[in-house]
């Protein structure tokens, strides 16, 4: 069993890969702890990550987070979010492809065709650079 911090650590990441900044991953996570009847796992995941996607129509997309991110993650940032949150959500959360599309609000077959699209797209995106840390230096 999952302790809560646990499960709060990897609805931060996910939301984090999502909207990559920091603040909208945080105030998502709080707002799963607070749409969720109970603080298990999957239904904290899922309140995080619809928020998540509300809360990144709502902002700029400043990458801001970068920096929190392995290099090899770094590059999801360079996909376009429908791409980037079909991977994140079905690769990486390992969410069914029948929860993906309803947070989405896409078909299935849609779904499975931007992650088609992300694994193509993926490998062949350039490294994003440490953000702040490259700029100064």
């Amino acid at each position: 069993m999952e302790t809560t911090s646990c499960a709060v650590g990897i609805a931060f990441r996910a939301a984090l890969l999502l909207a990559g900044a920091t603040q909208t991953a945080e105030l998502a996570v709080l707002d799963g702890i607070d749409a969720s009847n109970n603080i298990s796992h999957s239904s904290l995941l899922i309140e995080t990550v619809r928020s998540t996607i509300r809360r990144r129509t709502d902002s700029p997309a400043v990458f801001d987070g970068i920096n929190l991110l392995p290099p090899e993650l770094r590059r999801l940032l360079g996909l376009n979010p429908t791409f980037r949150d079909c991977f994140v959500l079905r690769i990486l959360v390992q969410l069914p492809p029948e929860v993906c599309a309803e947070l989405l609000k896409i078909s299935i077959t849609e779904c499975e065709a931007a992650l088609c699209g992300a694994l193509n797209q993926f490998p062949l995106l350039p490294p994003l650079l440490k953000a702040a840390d490259d700029a100064e230096g």
